[in-house]
C-alpha cells in the first residue's frame, strides 16, 4: 500500500471539502436523473461486466475472466469492463423502448495522470429519439440551468469555477472545429483531405503548418498531429466566460457518428459531432448516431486496425450490436456526460480524484 495513501473514510473525517464534494455529487446524481424522467425518458442500467465491446481505438480496455464452476465441470470465458453504456442503449432503442438515459460507473485503462482523469469514473448518457446533435446542444444547455436552479439557487446563471465566471444562461458559443483551425492555425482541414486515398493527409497536414514551431516525425499520423494541434494552439485560448460547444469533427475520428460532407471536400469527411468545453474541461461527447450498418462495420475494422497499431489491448468486437443496427435503429442522437467533471464545475473543485476512492 502506498504510504501516501489515505482510507476514503479518513478523509471524509479530516476534509470537510472532500465531504462536501461527495455530498455534492450524491446531489446531482438526484437531479439528473429528476430532469429526465420528468421529460419521460427511461432509466436504464446497463450490466458492467461485458462479452463483447465497440471498438475504440482511443481508449484502452479492462479485460478479466468469469469462471463458473457447475456439477458437469468449469466454463470461462473472458469479460470486459463497461467503458461506456451505448451499444446497450442503442439495443434498448432497437428494441421498441424510446429515449432513454443511464447513470452508471464506466471503467477506462492508460488514462492520463491529470486531475481531469480517473480509471473509474461516474458517466451520465442519454439517447433522445428521432432528434440530432443540434437538439441534444439544446438539452445539454438546458441540463446545466435545471441543475444550476437547485444547487445554486441565489444565482443560477453564472458557475464561478477557478476564478472564472461562467454564464451559462445564453446560449452557448458554438463553433466548428475547422473554423477553429482556420482562426487559431490558420489551416482549413479540407486542404488537408487526400482525394486519392480518400482521407486526411499527415503530409498535406504538415505542409500547411510551417509557420509553427512543430516537429513532424516520419512516424507521426495525422491523427497524433490534429490533437497535437487542438490542445497545444485551440483549447487554451477557447472564451472562458461561456460554455463553447465544438462541432462537426472530422469523421476519422468519429467511427459512431453520422457523416456528413465537406463545403469544398464533396465527400463524407466530417460527423455530426460535438463536445462541450468549460473552463478548460472536457464535459461530453455527443454524436447524430449513425444507423447504417455497413459503414459501421467499415469504421469499426478501421478501429480495430488502428487498437492493433497501437499495441492496445484487442478484445472482441460486439457483432450483435452490428445486426441490432441492421434491424433498424431509429433515428436519434446520444451525448455522453462526465458526471464527475460536471460536479468539479459546480462545486468549483480543481482535482477529480477528490472523487478516486482507490487512493
Amino acid at each position: 500500500m502506498s504510504q501516501t495513501f489515505q482510507p476514503f473514510w479518513k478523509r471524509f473525517q479530516q476534509d470537510k471539502s472532500a465531504r462536501e464534494a461527495y455530498l455534492l455529487k450524491i446531489q446531482i446524481l438526484r437531479h439528473i436523473r429528476d430532469f429526465f424522467t420528468q421529460r419521460g425518458f427511461l432509466e436504464f442500467e446497463a450490466p458492467i461486466l461485458q462479452p463483447a465491446l465497440i471498438p475504440e481505438s482511443y481508449l484502452d480496455v479492462f479485460a478479466t475472466e468469469e469462471r463458473r464452476v457447475g456439477l458437469e465441470g468449469k466454463e470461462s470465458r473472458p469479460l470486459y469492463l463497461l467503458t461506456s453504456p451505448e451499444s446497450f442503449s442503442k439495443k434498448m432503442l432497437v428494441a421498441g423502448f424510446g429515449s432513454n438515459f443511464a447513470l452508471t460507473k464506466s471503467f477506462r485503462n492508460g488514462e492520463a495522470l491529470s486531475g481531469k482523469h480517473m480509471s473509474e469514473f461516474s458517466l451520465l448518457e442519454w439517447y433522445e429519439k428521432s432528434k440530432n446533435y443540434e437538439d441534444v446542444m439544446r438539452t445539454t444547455e438546458e441540463l446545466f440551468r435545471y441543475i444550476a436552479q437547485k444547487v445554486h439557487p441565489e444565482a443560477p446563471d453564472f458557475l464561478v469555477y477557478q476564478g472564472k465566471k461562467i454564464n451559462i444562461a445564453e446560449p452557448w458559443k458554438r463553433i466548428s472545429i475547422n473554423n477553429l483551425f482556420k482562426e487559431f492555425v490558420s489551416v482549413d482541414l479540407e486542404e488537408t483531405w487526400d482525394i486519392e486515398t480518400r482521407a486526411f493527409s499527415v503530409k498535406l497536414l504538415a505542409e500547411k503548418i510551417k509557420h509553427l514551431p512543430i516537429t513532424v516525425e516520419e512516424h507521426t499520423t495525422w491523427e497524433e498531429l490534429f490533437h497535437q494541434l487542438l490542445l497545444t494552439y485551440i483549447e487554451p485560448y477557447l472564451p472562458q466566460d461561456v460554455p463553447v460547444i465544438v462541432y462537426d469533427y472530422p469523421h476519422e475520428l468519429s467511427p459512431l457518428a453520422k457523416p456528413k460532407r465537406g463545403e469544398t471536400v464533396k465527400e463524407l469527411i466530417w460527423a455530426e459531432r460535438f463536445e462541450v468545453m468549460i473552463a478548460g474541461l472536457e464535459i461530453c461527447n455527443t454524436f447524430t448516431e449513425n444507423t447504417d450498418a455497413d459503414l459501421q462495420v467499415k469504421t469499426f475494422e478501421a478501429e480495430i486496425a488502428s487498437i492493433e497499431a497501437k499495441g492496445k489491448k484487442s478484445y472482441e468486437f460486439d457483432y450483435d450490436f452490428i445486426e441490432a443496427l441492421r434491424q433498424g435503429i431509429p433515428e436519434c442522437s446520444g451525448n455522453a456526460l462526465g458526471i464527475d467533471r460536471m460536479v468539479m464545475l459546480f462545486g468549483d473543485i480543481k482535482d477529480i480524484t477528490v472523487f478516486d476512492f482507490t487512493r
